[in-house]
């Protein structure tokens, strides 16, 4: 399982469409995620400034395709499964994890944390990594049928 960080821009819009998808449960039309996403991925988002909070979460539930904004090179795809956390400031998540943690620098791009990094990246927003792990490969595997 990786974990995937996926950006929410600070613009109604945008913090609209999550809000909704967390109310149904699912990305209405799919979110910009890395390249090499796959079903039963962790998603987690990513609420840039001015909060730079970790805010929600769920499962990739499908491949990512190209074409997000026109871009042969953005690639978007479905989330399910969507759930709200305890917003968790970017910086105290941070910490010594190494995974985004210079002040200066924010990524606008979804993010893939490093696989030395997800346990405690995943522990750090209040979510148990063993737990996560043992359910993305059931949630694959749903997803794959």
């Amino acid at each position: 399982m990786k974990v995937c960080v996926l950006k929410v821009d600070n613009d109604k819009v945008n913090l609209d469409e999550l809000a909704k998808g967390i109310d149904v449960g699912r990305t209405v039309r799919g979110w910009e995620m890395p390249k090499h996403a796959e079903p039963g991925d962790l998603a987690v988002w990513y609420a840039s400034n001015p909060s730079q909070s970790y805010v929600a979460w769920g499962w990739v539930a499908g491949v990512p395709e190209p074409g997000f904004r026109g871009s042969p090179r953005r690639y978007i795809g479905p989330v399910a499964g969507m759930r709200s956390i305890k917003p968790m400031a970017r910086m105290e998540v941070a910490g010594a994890r190494g995974f985004n943690h210079d002040p200066d620098s924010v990524v606008s791009q979804p993010q893939t944390v490093p696989d030395r990094m997800a346990g405690a990246f995943l522990r750090a927003l209040g979510l148990d990594p063993e737990l996560l792990e043992a359910i993305s490969v059931e949630v694959a595997a749903v997803l794959r049928s």
